[in-house]
């Protein structure tokens, strides 16, 4: 399910010749936050987790039928020594459905007693990034569970090589406004945990804020999250 995002802009996007440029007239589209700020910091490793699935599953859309809040998350991948975009990196994300169940026949903690579950590849996928170092996905607002606040698990390899395995958050208020008013949240309004409390990233604002989305709630309906994530042409030394 795509979100409406205006096409004209993002083919502005992959015409623009700088990566600030670029980053701004995004963030002018469809958000008034600015994410320029450190945009070429050095993005750091956070833990796999128990509930990654390794398939070749090259798609933008991921949603596999799952009903949830329609959402594009876009990453843009630079160097981080030069500031330039990085064609052809690839990104590999997974997170829960609005239930906060995983996909796959993994751990049976990330999909406890759900068979079904375990026989689907819902919010899981790989893009390439374009030349200007893009990469776009649809998918649906993830759930929570017990323990954790919400996240996106991603992986980003260069020719194959692992360069950052890490996780990305949300606003607290933004997932809590969602929890509380979307259709298919509703059942479970209430989180226990929160990026101050999340036993990986938790402790303290600026521990979480490198990891935070960019994100523009279109009208309720569907929302847009932005990343900048900055690699080196080695695997991520730095831990968060």
């Amino acid at each position: 399910m795509a979100v409406p995002v205006n096409r004209r802009d993002l083919i502005f996007l992959s015409l623009a010749a700088g990566v600030l440029r670029s980053i701004r007239a995004i963030a002018q589209a469809v958000t008034p936050l600015d994410i320029t700020k450190n945009v070429c910091t050095l993005t750091c490793a956070q833990t796999l987790g128990p509930c990654y699935y390794a398939a070749t599953l090259i798609r933008r859309d991921i949603t596999e039928g799952e009903v949830g809040l329609p959402t594009l998350l876009s990453f843009l991948v630079v160097d981080a020594d030069t500031c330039t975009p990085i064609e052809n990196a690839s990104i590999d994300i997974w997170h829960t459905n609005a239930g906060g169940v995983y996909s796959a026949p993994i751990n049976q903690m990330c999909n406890p007693g759900n068979a079904l579950a375990r026989t689907k590849t819902f919010a899981r996928g790989i893009q390439m990034t374009d030349a200007s170092g893009w990469a776009h996905f649809n998918t649906i607002f993830p759930g929570w569970y017990s323990g954790r606040t919400t996240h996106i698990h991603a992986t980003v390899r260069r020719s194959g090589s692992e360069m950052v395995t890490t996780q990305f958050y949300f606003e607290d208020s933004l997932a809590n406004f969602i929890y509380r008013n979307h259709i298919n949240y509703l059942t479970r309004p209430n989180r226990d945990t929160t990026n101050s409390t999340d036993g990986v990233i938790g402790g303290s604002a600026s521990r979480v804020a490198p990891f935070l989305f960019t994100t523009k709630l279109i009208n309720d309906k569907s929302l847009v999250a932005l990343k900048v994530i900055a690699i080196r042409s080695s695997t991520t030394r730095c831990s968060a």
